[in-house]
């Protein structure tokens, strides 16, 4: 299923869920465990992310298969993690030091895939994490 939409408009929209997966998780975790969140929230998030699969036909076995599973690993521990992060601390730290993940992804692009560096995207990275330090104080 190709969305023909610009991807900035796709990642606005995203922006836009992901903050309201975030407060609504927040609200949430004030008087659930985090366990239960965790759970729930995973499980309905499996029927948009399994629409989009069958619909473009990509739920068949690729040679990237593998690659897909263990980053699907890494975001099922980091989900686990964040939850009871979430539970235990207060919205307004847990949500921009775990947001921060976006370096990692970023940076290693620019290493092992060679995007291109710009003065713009390092300002970018180093408000990010200036963000993220003042945010946690």
């Amino acid at each position: 299923m190709a969305l023909t939409v610009d991807y900035r408009v796709l990642s606005l929209l995203a922006l836009l869920c992901w903050g309201a997966w975030g407060f609504a998780t927040k609200l949430v975790s004030r008087s659930q465990p985090a366990e239960g969140v965790a759970f729930w929230s995973t499980l309905a998030s499996m029927l948009p992310v399994t629409l989009f699969a069958l619909l473009g036909g990509a739920s068949r076995w690729v040679r990237p298969a593998p690659l897909a599973l263990a980053s699907g690993l890494a975001a099922g521990v980091a989900s686990v993690l964040f939850y009871v992060a979430i539970r235990k601390g207060p919205a307004s730290v847990v949500m921009p030091l775990t947001g921060m993940y976006i370096l990692i992804p970023a940076l290693l692009g620019f290493i092992f895939l060679k995007e291109p560096v710009t003065v713009t995207h390092v300002l970018g990275l180093v408000c990010a994490g200036l963000a993220v330090f003042f945010l946690t104080r």
